[in-house]
């Protein structure tokens, strides 16, 4: 593959890559989750990828697929050094944004989140990266034309290798803390709105909150404090975009008893306040 760095971005902000050889150990330093979908294709290298309460150890080659909003977060997994090529795209950027409805929703139906490749279909993928970054880098008349048809290529590809491939849904947790940690992100993601603390979690799976604490941060790459928090502005972006009430009520809602805490939490995770993200949300649509 073309392996200089790269990143581009059109100008509706509908659809974005990022091509980055990155040195040494590297962990995302925060939390995330945003309003389109991500594909994430790991070129070389090895890497932890927490998405939605499990840890998905992933090697060259392999490719994840992220729905909009779902809290995610790459840690290191092994040796240092990687390099990989990452996707953000919406609905809106395709001219068949219903096909690409019937596409994303076929992947999802069949937990076909994660992809590992053999060696002829990461060539064939790889191919049409190479000319993305191609079109990306030249820029040549029609060229955002020809992104599309060619992304539409690797979803379309992706759809294909789902319907036809057996898909394993039962792949181990990497250890047995993985999986106690996964059950607690799962019971976290249910129960946001209750008053939970690192005391209460701890005595509800019958672990000391140490071992809690450390191993939250080992599994997920989040502090407790930061998954709770992430999950909760989640919900509220959620409910400030697809309801009318007040944001005192939506602060309570997700679990916040002060709303001015709720307000600076809100805006550290957003970087805008709450009105702000409904206003602007309503703007676009």
């Amino acid at each position: 593959m073309n392996l200089t760095n790269c990143d581009y971005s059109n100008q509706t902000h509908s659809f974005s890559l990022s091509l980055r050889e990155v040195g040494g150990y590297f962990t995302m330093p925060s939390y995330h989750f945003h309003d389109t979908y991500e594909l994430y294709y790991l070129i070389s290298g090895k890497r932890h990828y927490f998405i939605e309460g499990r840890t998905l150890e992933i090697s060259q080659g392999n490719l994840i697929l992220i729905k909009p909003y779902a809290l995610h977060k790459t840690t290191d997994g092994g040796p240092p050094d990687h390099q990989r090529l990452l996707f953000n795209f919406k609905k809106s950027f395709f001219p068949q944004p219903n096909l690409m409805e019937e596409i994303l929703q076929l992947l999802y139906d069949k937990k076909c989140g994660a992809f590992t490749f053999s060696p002829t279909q990461k060539q064939y993928l790889e191919k049409i990266f190479d000319k993305i970054l191609d079109e990306v880098h030249h820029r040549s008349i029609g060229f955002e034309a020809a992104i599309q048809c060619l992304f539409t290529q690797v979803l379309i590809y992706l759809a294909r290798y789902c319907e036809n491939a057996i898909v394993d849904t039962s792949k181990p947790h990497l250890s047995p803390m993985h999986e106690k940690i996964s059950d607690i992100v799962q019971y976290i993601n249910t129960h946001y709105m209750k008053p939970l603390s690192l005391e209460y979690i701890s005595t509800h799976f019958f672990i000391s909150q140490y071992y809690l604490s450390r191993s939250f941060k080992q599994v997920t790459g989040f502090t407790f404090v930061e998954y709770l928090n992430s999950v909760r502005i989640r919900e509220a972006q959620r409910l400030l975009r697809e309801t009318d009430e007040q944001v005192i009520q939506i602060a309570h809602m997700v679990g916040f008893n002060n709303v001015s805490h709720f307000g600076r939490i809100f805006k550290a995770i957003a970087k805008n306040t709450p009105l702000q993200y409904r206003q602007t949300y309503r703007s676009f649509t």
